[in-house]
Formats: C-alpha cells, sequence, structure tokens
C-alpha cells in the first residue's frame, strides 16, 4: 500500500510541475476577481410598467378632468410635465375619437409617467392635500424630498400616483432588482423578486460551472495530466516501478486516480471561490454548488481514461492529448447533431395528444399542428391549419398556443380555442383568444366561432352536446349550433358564427382559480373537476345545464398546482402532482389510492376511460402508467415503447392508444390485454439517421450534453419558492424531463470498458 502512495505522490508531484497548471490557476484567480464586483441591489418598485395600469383610458380621462380645473391637482402636475407632442397627441384622440388609447399611445404615455417619476420637484403639497400617500409616503416625505436620493425619489413618485388614482394604479408591491459593477448600475431595473434572482443567478453559476469548468477546464486539465501516463511507461522510469512488489495494472490506475484528485482540488478552488462570491455579494449560500465538483471530476475522468489508453499504447504525451481533442469532438458532434435534428425535425414533428374523432383519428404534434391519420397511405396529414406562420425548414412553424383541440360527435367537428402570445395577460393590449371550429364535412378547414370568455383554461363538449369552457372565474357554455356559419360579407376570408355566445354557467360563488389550474370533466356526466392551489373542487351540472359546487378538499402538501394533471371517469377521480404523487379519488374527493409510481418524476397529462375503469398518467420520462379500479391496483401492461411514450388516449371502454417514437400509434384492447393494430409511417431520412445512427452513438459515447443538464440539476432547489416559479414558467408541454441516473450510468460503463482495456494493454504489454 506504501508503494501505491508513493505512485500517487508522484503523480500530484508531476502535475504540479507543470507549466500549464499556473497558467490555468491563474486564469482561474482572474475570472473570480473579475465576477467578484457584479453586485445585485433589491428594492421596491420605482417604476411603472404596463400591466401596473389597469385601465390607461381611465387614467388619461381622470388626469385630463383633473388638468382642467383651477385647482392645484396631481392631474394638472403630471400635464404640465409631459412633452408637447404627448399632449396634441391626446387631444387629438379625443376630438376625433374619444376613448381610443391604443396600445402604442399606452406606451408613450408610460414612457414619459416613468420620466417624470425621477423629478425631485413633481410633489406640491398643495396638489396631494386631499390625497393619502401612506405610511411609506410620509415617511419619505419628513426627511424632506432634497435629502432623497434617485431611487428614493422614483419610490416617493410612485406612492404619490398610487395614491392619486388607487383605482387605475392598483396595489402591487412588487420588487426590483439593479445589476452593479465596480459602481457603475444599470440604467433600469429588472422586474424580479428575491427568489426569481435566486434562480438566475444559479443559473448563472450552472452555466459557468458547465462551460468553464466542464469544456474548457477539462480540457486544459488534459494538458496538465496527459503526460503522467507516458511518463511512467518510459524506459527507466517504468524498470524502477516494476522492481518493486507491484501490479502493473495497479500501478496504472493509481496513475489515474493521481490526475483525478489533482482535478478535484483544482475545480474545488474555482468552485469554493464561485459559491463565496455568490454568497457575500448575492446572499445566496448554495451549498449544493460544491455537489458538481464530483460531477466535473467524473467527467474529466472519462476523457482522462481516453488519453490514458492513448498513452500506454503509444508513449507520447502530444499523441494522448490530440486523441483525447479528436475524442471530445466526436462525442460534442455526435451531441449538437442530435440536438439539430430533434429540434428541427423529431420534436417538432412528435404527437402530444391523440383526438379519436369517430372513425378518424387526429392528433397534435409539439409545434402546434392538427394532423388527421390516412390509412391509405400510412401519413399523417395536416388538418386544421391557421395562416399564423409560414413552416420554417424541418417543417416547424411559428403556431399560437391553443386549448383544444376537443371532439364534438354530434356536430362531428372539432373545437379549440387559439390563445395568441399577450392574450393570456402578458400585455394589456394583446390581441383577444379565438375560438375555432372545424367539421369532418368541410376537411377539417378551420373558422372562427364565437368569442370564448376571458381567461379560458381548459374546453370540453359536454354530454348534452355543449361546448364548455373553464375559465378562471367560472364556467361558461356554448349550446349546439344549428345553423351554418354565413359567408364573410367582404367574400374574403374566413367565415365567422355570428348571434351565439358563451353563457355564464355558474357557480354561483366564483371559482378563483389561478393561471396554472386544470380541470376535467367525466365525459358521461357532464360533471368537472377543477385543482388550484393546492385545492380540488368537484362541480356537479344540474337538470338545467348550471354547475353547482358539490364537495371541495384540501391536498396536504400540494399548495402550488403547477404541473399537475388531472383526469375524471365514472366514480373515480385522479390526480398527479408535480412532485410525483398519483392519488386517486371517489366522487366524494375521498382518497382511495396514493402513491409515487415513478419517484418524483412529474406528470405530463392524466386520462380515464369512459365509464372510469382504467385511470392512466403519462410522466415526463415518457413512462406511462395505468391503474384499474376494479381491481384497485396498478395495471402492469407490457406497452410498447415504454420511455418513449409521448401521447396517450382512450378510444373506449377498454380501449387505449399511445404513441411512441414520436408518431406510431398503437392500438390496445386492455381486457383482455393485447395490441390490436399499429399505425406507423414510413421513416424520413432524418428520423432514419436519428434513431439509427445518432441515437446508437449516442448512447455508446458519454452524454455531456446531458452531464451538464446534470449540474443545472443540482442546483435546483426543489424546496423553495423559487422551484416553484421555475415550474411554473416551464409548462407542462414544454417541459424537458432531466434524467441524471442515465447519463451517468452510461458514462461510468464507458469509462469502466476504456479502464479495463487500458489495464489488460498494461498486463499483456512487454515494458
Amino acid at each position: 500500500m506504501r508503494s501505491y502512495l508513493a505512485i500517487l505522490k508522484d503523480s500530484f508531484r508531476e502535475a504540479l510541475a507543470s507549466r500549464v497548471l499556473w497558467i490555468v490557476l491563474i486564469l482561474a484567480t482572474i475570472a473570480l476577481v473579475l465576477t467578484a464586483p457584479v453586485g445585485l441591489k433589491h428594492q421596491k418598485t420605482a417604476r411603472l410598467r404596463r400591466n401596473s395600469v389597469r385601465d390607461w383610458q381611465a387614467l388619461v380621462t381622470r388626469i385630463d378632468e383633473q388638468r382642467r380645473s383651477d385647482a392645484p391637482s396631481p392631474g394638472r402636475q403630471i400635464w404640465n410635465r409631459w412633452s408637447e407632442p404627448l399632449k396634441a397627441r391626446l387631444t387629438r384622440i379625443e376630438e376625433e375619437s374619444p376613448g381610443d388609447i391604443s396600445g402604442d399611445v399606452a406606451a408613450d404615455i408610460l414612457d414619459e409617467i416613468n420620466n417624470l417619476l425621477d423629478d425631485p420637484t413633481f410633489y406640491d403639497q398643495a396638489a396631494w392635500q386631499e390625497t393619502e400617500p401612506g405610511a411609506e409616503a410620509d415617511e419619505l416625505l419628513r426627511r424632506g424630498v432634497s435629502k432623497l436620493n434617485g431611487d428614493e425619489v422614483a419610490r416617493l413618485n410612485r406612492l404619490l400616483l398610487r395614491a392619486a388614482y388607487p383605482a387605475q394604479i392598483p396595489n402591487d408591491e412588487t420588487s426590483e432588482v439593479s445589476i452593479s459593477y465596480l459602481g457603475f448600475r444599470t440604467d433600469k431595473p429588472y422586474p424580479l423578486t428575491p427568489q426569481q434572482t435566486a434562480v438566475i443567478v444559479k443559473s448563472v453559476l450552472a452555466g459557468i460551472v458547465n462551460t468553464i469548468v466542464g469544456t474548457f477546464g477539462v480540457l486544459a486539465a488534459i494538458l496538465v495530466t496527459a503526460p503522467i501516463i507516458p511518463q511512467t511507461f518510459e524506459p527507466g522510469a517504468v524498470d524502477l516501478l516494476m522492481s518493486k512488489p507491484v501490479s502493473r495494472s495497479l500501478v496504472f490506475l493509481t496513475k489515474v486516480l493521481g490526475g483525478c484528485a489533482f482535478i478535484a482540488l483544482t475545480a474545488a478552488y474555482l468552485i469554493a471561490g464561485l459559491w463565496l462570491i455568490a454568497g457575500l455579494r448575492f446572499d445566496i449560500w448554495s451549498n449544493r454548488l460544491f455537489l458538481c465538483v464530483p460531477v466535473v471530476v467524473f467527467l474529466f475522468a472519462i476523457y482522462y481514461s481516453v488519453s490514458a489508453l492513448a498513452g500506454v499504447i503509444w508513449r507520447n504525451a502530444i499523441v494522448s492529448v490530440v486523441v483525447t481533442i479528436i475524442f471530445w469532438g466526436v462525442c460534442f458532434g455526435v451531441w449538437v447533431a442530435k440536438e439539430f435534428v430533434e429540434g428541427w425535425w423529431i420534436t417538432p414533428e412528435r404527437l402530444v395528444k391523440l383526438i379519436p374523432a369517430g372513425e378518424t383519428l387526429l392528433a397534435v404534434s409539439e409545434d402546434g399542428k392538427v394532423q388527421s391519420w390516412r390509412a391509405r397511405d400510412s401519413t399523417w396529414e395536416e388538418v386544421f391549419a391557421s395562416d399564423a406562420g409560414a413552416p420554417r425548414p424541418g417543417g416547424f412553424a411559428l403556431r399560437f398556443p391553443m386549448i383544444g383541440p376537443v371532439y364534438d360527435p354530434q356536430l362531428d367537428r372539432i373545437v379549440a380555442i387559439q390563445t395568441p402570445v399577450g392574450a393570456g395577460g402578458m400585455s394589456l393590449f394583446g390581441p383577444a383568444p379565438t375560438l375555432l371550429l372545424g367539421t369532418r364535412k368541410e376537411g377539417w378547414v378551420q373558422k372562427k366561432g364565437p368569442a370564448p370568455p376571458a381567461g379560458a383554461l381548459a374546453l370540453f363538449v359536454s354530454p348534452r352536446h355543449e361546448t364548455i369552457v373553464v375559465t378562471k372565474g367560472a364556467v361558461f357554455s356554448l349550446p349546439p349550433l344549428n345553423a351554418p356559419p354565413a359567408p364573410a360579407a367582404s367574400g374574403k376570408g374566413k367565415p365567422k358564427i355570428k348571434g351565439e355566445k358563451f353563457v355564464r354557467m355558474g357557480p354561483e360563488q366564483s371559482l378563483r382559480l389561478d393561471a396554472s389550474a386544470v380541470a376535467a370533466m367525466d365525459s358521461e356526466t357532464g360533471a368537472i373537476v377543477t385543482f388550484s392551489q393546492g385545492t380540488l373542487t368537484a362541480l356537479e351540472p344540474t337538470d338545467k345545464g348550471k354547475y353547482e359546487r358539490r364537495v371541495e378538499r384540501e391536498i396536504e402538501g400540494a399548495k402550488e398546482s403547477s404541473g399537475a394533471a388531472l383526469a375524471v371517469g365514472g366514480k373515480n377521480v385522479v390526480l398527479a402532482l408535480r412532485d410525483g404523487r398519483v392519488m386517486i379519488f371517489d366522487s366524494d374527493l375521498a382518497v382511495r389510492y396514493e402513491s409515487r409510481p415513478l419517484g418524483e418524476k412529474a406528470p405530463r397529462v392524466a386520462a380515464a376511460s369512459p365509464g372510469g375503469r382504467w385511470l392512466a398518467v403519462l410522466f415526463q420520462n415518457r413512462t406511462l402508467w395505468m391503474y384499474d379500479t376494479h381491481q384497485s391496483r396498478p395495471a402492469n401492461f407490457s406497452l410498447t415503447g415504454q420511455g418513449h411514450i409521448s401521447a396517450m388516449a382512450f378510444g373506449g371502454p377498454d380501449r387505449l392508444l399511445a404513441v411512441d417514437r414520436g408518431k406510431r400509434v398503437t392500438h390496445y384492447q386492455l381486457e383482455p390485454f393485447r395490441a390490436e393494430a399499429v399505425e406507423s409511417p414510413p421513416l424520413s431520412t432524418p428520423e432514419r439517421s436519428y434513431y439509427y445512427g445518432l441515437i446508437p452513438l449516442y448512447t455508446l459515447l458519454p452524454r455531456q450534453g446531458e452531464l451538464g443538464d446534470a449540474v443545472r440539476y443540482l442546483l435546483e432547489d426543489k424546496d423553495s419558492e423559487s422551484a416553484e416559479m421555475m415550474a411554473m414558467q416551464e409548462g407542462r408541454r414544454g417541459r424537458r424531463d432531466v434524467d441524471v441516473a442515465g447519463p451517468l450510468w452510461s458514462s461510468l460503463a464507458f469509462l469502466t470498458v476504456v479502464l479495463t482495456l487500458s489495464c489488460v494493454y498494461v498486463w499483456r504489454s512487454d515494458f
């Protein structure tokens, strides 16, 4: 054992003697010194934003009324400081089209209001004598405006504006952050909470570790340690080692271990510096950052094993470095090619939703295309198309988000709600959502229907053949349309159905759902279940179609609804939570079953068969889990493509449809279980190269890209509010499940094989 420790010390001394090492350490120190002056300053919001004003027209009207009065008023203070072009524009609008405040005009008003917030002469005691600015503003006024700094003046003026126009500028106590470097600050602060800032800082740290340490650092480390193995087996050096009672293979492995231990210390130096900077400068003490050290060392060990194998074969340090760089280039090239093919062909075309429409099978792809299966030539044909944008290479087009579509069997049509960007509250002047209709008779051609209610979250077709929309506050219904759509008056464009509108159908007390709420309907009874902010609510339709609250239940440990999946069938409700829990309830929302079938994997979608015997949850890792309510136990079916299933739906009480390998649909009969049919289109050239070329290579080679995802995963704090915020931003459809164990095990297998080959070569060679 003492002999091997001596060899380990020699490895350290050889690395320390390298000039490249000192260059790497100096560069790391310079990087830390340049990063240290970056600072963040959190403060209460001082500037207004588009969504800070509830009603721009009402605000302008109120300011105009006050400035026309002879008495001092906030409106006169604001109007007198506005530029002449803006005053002229508002006067012209008042004369020509009263009440028409467009988005451009509102943006100009916003800019000028934010400019006057920096004016220390904005406050006039006589103008604000009839308002109550509040305790914070009173404290700032007692200190004296002349003694306030720029941020405090802006904050005071914002509080004064809010006090003068409380109906138009609500009390939104958000925060913002300013970025500084060596005393210089950014001109405009960013609207970020401390939790959001922590997420961004951790993402930057992950990027630094993944890019600098995990890529450039590993290559630099190879340059430092590459000579160790060749020098070990040079004539003279190896003779001295072999004269001792040591094993050749163990000598080789000890040298490799010495290089890895040395790199562990180097990586720990840089990561400890980043940890101190994040803690001292940003007050983010992320101890999980140190978990990245073994990941970086593991990544180095993979490339160093290749360098060591080349070293024992050719016994030349330059050859070892060249071979390692070529190997790194091959791994990187395969990863880039895989990501490119996935991003342009595989992912956009992957089916994520199935819609059985009578004798036709419809599907929705990842990029929002609605497609119909054509059995005669075994292809998916795009239907229900819009003019949102022209396809880009690879068939990927810019498409607006869509709720649905769902199938209406009575009118033999599909219904969807298109929600353009900006319609969901991101902009006060964004386009309104649109109800889209398409019938089989007309080839599923997309047509506009009556305007859907605002805040739509879910879309269904009830057993009464009504189009049901669940919004944040209520349930709305559109009765079946008997009249055909009227042609457009101009003869151009798409015809629009008129004369019908959505009607509020309850419940009497508003639902108050959040933006991430989920809802599901029983296809046989029309009952609706919603899940929002940890509360499960069952709504039951009356004889007149009105919806009433029947029962509610608080779900312990589920304060957020983001990332949840929900389905209703018969007397069963299945709820899958983002933390991996799957809960099954009866009609009274009493728990019948609870487990974590896939650990902490998040769900993607849930479904229930007609009648409610079969319940299914598709998880983010594309694994389908099923439950048999008759047997009260999970159903262990041998489904094709487990781990690659991207969509599923029930085609009947005992029929399941599942999509794997992107676009292949398998029809299953569940009782007794058997695969009835497979509908698979022929593979395109990119798909063949992907499945039979890139994937096998990617499986055999170390997955450097996924190891980078593991670094980001390690820095993610699942128990913090920032994790909840990130989950809401990801969205269920676009969320990418991070597989940490997969790349680690495959890379470990590669490392074991290469080191074994090196040991066998050293053992059999005659030095």
